[in-house]
């Protein structure tokens, strides 16, 4: 494993035990059900292969729990498609940590299938972070800005768009 990789491996490690101590410290605790149905739609920047498309992401979450840490934690899966001349897509596993009300940070390691030149499939293991900010509608319904980042050992792509969802 070379320099880079070892580097991008400690970032990501860091970042999932920041997150997880922020949990541990947060006194307010928002997940939208005990089920969760979301879509996020928006831009996508694939910049390994400096294209612009259209992301969107599906999931369906799974509260763990009301009690301990389980409450501030969500388990479930992901799809995701990007839509440029040629064919991306992605299928994760997906943990939700919510350590503030109405704030989502996700970790979504899966895999990410690509089409170049028409040719033939590629398929590399993804890692996907995603930070999403609700705001309550009626009805259970929550919409809010969401930015991603997902990474493969040769690509990368980021996102913005509109997460809409509805706790179950």
């Amino acid at each position: 494993m070379n320099l880079k990789n070892r580097i991008k491996k400690v970032k990501v490690v860091s970042l999932l035990l920041l997150l997880c101590s922020s949990t541990l410290l947060a006194e307010n605790h928002h997940f939208h059900g005990d089920w969760e149905i979301g879509v996020s739609a928006g831009y996508a920047n694939l910049k390994t292969e400096s294209e612009d498309g259209t992301n969107l992401h599906l999931h369906l979450m799974r509260s763990l729990g009301e009690k301990g840490i389980a409450k501030y934690l969500s388990l479930g899966v992901g799809m995701e498609t990007i839509v440029t001349e040629e064919e991306h897509y992605g299928v994760m596993l997906t943990l939700d940590i919510h350590p503030i009300e109405d704030l989502t940070i996700g970790v979504s390691p899966g895999f990410e299938w690509a089409k170049h030149d028409g040719i033939s499939w590629e398929r590399e293991y993804a890692t996907h972070l995603e930070l999403t900010y609700s705001f309550d509608m009626a009805n259970g319904y929550h919409i809010g800005p969401s930015i991603g980042y997902s990474v493969t050992k040769d690509s990368e792509h980021y996102t913005f768009g509109i997460h809409l969802g509805i706790g179950l």
